[in-house]
């Protein structure tokens, strides 16, 4: 037996102008895109762009799902500001959201300034950008349950930022001060510095305690 998806209409709505206005719009913003979940098919991370697949099918009246097409090329967010910013490598596979721009930003990714729209393409997945976000698989520790937290997935190499304390874990910690810098511990007399583990220097290492 073959079930076929019944049109979402609501009775309420036949036989009157609101009620077909209402269906109307309802069908056109089927066309209209907006955000959906998204995976990673591959990340050219010096040009800062990825390819991705699409995760929710679009239905047919039929029953049948149809994959939606992947997506070559769009931006990655980059998060950042005054000088500064966060970059993670992403793998095949990974997760996120593509969020659709409200117009054609093709000319504007040529340049990064005022632009005009190309065409008039509006809410459109080929003008989106995407939001990496792991989801799941991943383990918080108990002891970071109120911390600001930056890990990998099982916790083993992480830096945490709690109440009043900084913490670094990781099996090997290197600072690169390319051999030209100084490092400089400045501990008010109150602070504590601990470590857990072997200190191997290589240049100078400058206690500066007030």
């Amino acid at each position: 037996m073959t079930i076929n998806n019944v049109p979402d209409i609501d009775p309420a709505n036949n036989g009157s102008l609101p009620g077909v206005l209402q269906f109307a719009f309802s069908k056109i913003l089927q066309n209209v895109d907006g955000m959906l979940p998204a995976q990673v098919i591959s990340y050219d991370r010096t040009a800062n762009r990825v390819q991705v697949q699409l995760l929710i099918a679009v239905m047919t009246t039929g029953g049948a799902q149809i994959t939606r097409p992947q997506i070559a090329s769009i931006p990655v967010l980059l998060l950042g500001g005054g000088g500064f910013f966060l970059n993670f490598n992403l793998n095949a596979g990974d997760l996120g959201w593509v969020v659709a721009n409200d117009r054609d930003i093709s000319l504007f990714l040529q340049n990064y300034t005022n632009s005009a729209p190309n065409t008039n393409r509006v809410k459109s997945f080929a003008d989106g950008v995407f939001v990496p976000d792991t989801m799941k698989g991943y383990t918080i520790a108990s002891e970071d349950a109120s911390n600001a937290v930056l890990q990998n997935l099982d916790g083993t190499v992480k830096i945490t930022l709690g109440a009043g304390q900084i913490t670094i874990s990781a099996p090997v910690v290197n600072i690169d001060n390319f051999n030209s810098g100084t490092i400089s511990f400045i501990t008010p007399a109150t602070g504590t510095l601990k470590v857990t583990g072997n200190i191997t220097a290589t240049g100078s290492i400058t206690p500066d305690v007030p």
